[in-house]
């Protein structure tokens, strides 16, 4: 019998991992919701860059993306980590 695993919440705390197509600035973070900001370069590909970090609840990962947008910054992908 398979034991019963808890999906992801809207309302619980979890880490996300966002990629995004150029370089953002760490300074950018506090408007990040603290997230941590690191730079990665794929010769074959374009220089990315990656915020993770925990947020309250996925109506602030909402927010992140929208700000992300509004800067007109290209995501590529959105990670869920782990809850809590």
């Amino acid at each position: 019998m398979e034991a019963y695993r808890r999906g992801v919440s809207l309302l619980e705390p979890a880490v996300y991992r966002i990629s995004i197509q150029g370089i953002l600035d760490k300074n950018w973070s506090e408007y990040c919701c603290g997230m941590t900001i690191e730079h990665e370069s794929d010769p074959k590909r374009y220089t990315m860059t990656i915020l993770t970090g925990r947020l309250v609840d996925q109506s602030a990962l909402i927010g992140v993306l929208n700000w992300l947008h509004d800067l007109g910054c290209p995501i590529l992908a959105v990670e869920h980590k782990e809850a809590g």
